[in-house]
């Protein structure tokens, strides 16, 4: 064989083995996901940048891997890329056995853990458990953004995130019991805490608290009262607006602060005002003293806090963070009056 040919076949064997995984990432991020837009929004990267790197993988192949249908925004595979898809797939899923695989041998291996989650997760919940987590993982990145619940969902879903974590409304009966500590995946998710109470709560010079011996308030008297929440939509809103309208009598007026500190502050600073938080947001101000949880009958739903699994191999961390986040959810919320305790026997 020539020595020229022999050279031209070198150098072609050689490019496949330039193909790089940021490449791979784009090219599957755009077929699952149907767009350039859709594709650099799953993967935090620009569009150009995605487009870029699409553009060098066929550069390298020599071959176009997509095209776009007319009229339409969606993309189809040519030949060679109903090829590479499969292919890809294997590649990236035995990049992340690989690191996983290390990451159990060694505590001390890098890795980043990406974590979507509730506001009031985060923040009461999470945020301590990682501060003891990053103790044991010292070169894991653990990179947490905050969302509501369907952008908890879709992150997961669309592999931006490894772990998702949402507090939504509980489900009752044998189901509910938790499962921590493992990798159990499920369309539903993994139950971390199968009971978080709801707290209503006010300033400690609100009527409803001024009561002697503070006696069960009823949802109806609430009627006359701003009702402050942190959420203006999505399930935490909707669970709550089914409670109050649930017997049809005149309801409160719930008014959405955004956050879960604008609701405590709008608590304390008007004396007519009341709050409802999940217990464990609002456990520092019961225990201060700052505002004043009611005994509301009948009582408020219950949540639960689920855990998403992303569908890439998870890093050996996440067990024992949301087994560790169990845990803290265990910690009994302040009782609403003395001795107060919820139906369970569980304090509230």
């Amino acid at each position: 064989m020539p020595a020229e040919k022999k050279n031209r076949i070198s150098r072609h064997r050689a490019s496949v083995f330039n193909l790089e995984l940021r490449q791979l990432r784009a090219f599957i991020a755009l077929v699952e996901n149907g767009s350039v837009t859709a594709a650099s929004h799953v993967l935090g990267l620009a569009q150009s940048t995605v487009s870029e790197a699409i553009a060098a993988l066929e550069r390298e192949l020599g071959t176009a891997l997509i095209t776009h249908k007319r009229g339409s925004h969606s993309v189809a595979l040519t030949p060679a890329g109903r090829v590479l898809l499969p292919r890809g797939r294997n590649v990236l899923a035995a990049v992340d056995k690989t690191y996983v695989a290390v990451a159990k041998a060694v505590e001390s291996a890098r890795g980043v853990v990406n974590i979507i989650a509730n506001e009031s997760v985060s923040t009461y919940l999470l945020s301590p458990v990682l501060a003891l987590i990053r103790r044991h993982w010292r070169n894991t990145q653990f990179a947490v953004s905050i969302a509501a619940c369907p952008e908890v969902r879709e992150g997961v879903r669309c592999g931006g995130f490894d772990l998702g974590l949402l507090l939504t409304g509980a489900k009752h009966g044998p189901g509910a019991n938790a499962t921590t500590g493992g990798q159990r995946r499920s369309n539903g998710g993994q139950v971390v805490a199968p009971l978080v109470p709801l707290l209503v709560f006010a300033a400690p010079g609100h009527p409803l608290a001024q009561s002697a011996g503070r006696p069960a308030v009823l949802r109806s008297s609430l009627d006359s009262f701003p009702v402050f929440v942190s959420d203006a939509a999505g399930e935490y809103r909707e669970l709550l607006e089914r409670y109050f309208r649930e017997d049809e009598m005149p309801c409160p007026r719930l008014e959405s602060t955004g956050s879960i500190e604008g609701v405590t502050s709008s608590v304390v600073a008007d004396p007519r005002a009341l709050g409802i938080l999940p217990s464990y947001a609002v456990a520092k101000e019961v225990q201060t003293g700052g505002v004043v949880p009611l005994d509301l009958r009948p009582e408020l739903p219950p949540m639960q806090i689920v855990a998403l699994l992303g569908s890439r191999d998870l890093h050996p961390s996440t067990g024992e963070l949301l087994g560790e986040l169990g845990k803290a959810c265990l910690i009994p919320a302040p009782a609403r009056g003395a001795g107060l305790e919820s139906r369970s026997g569980r304090r509230a």
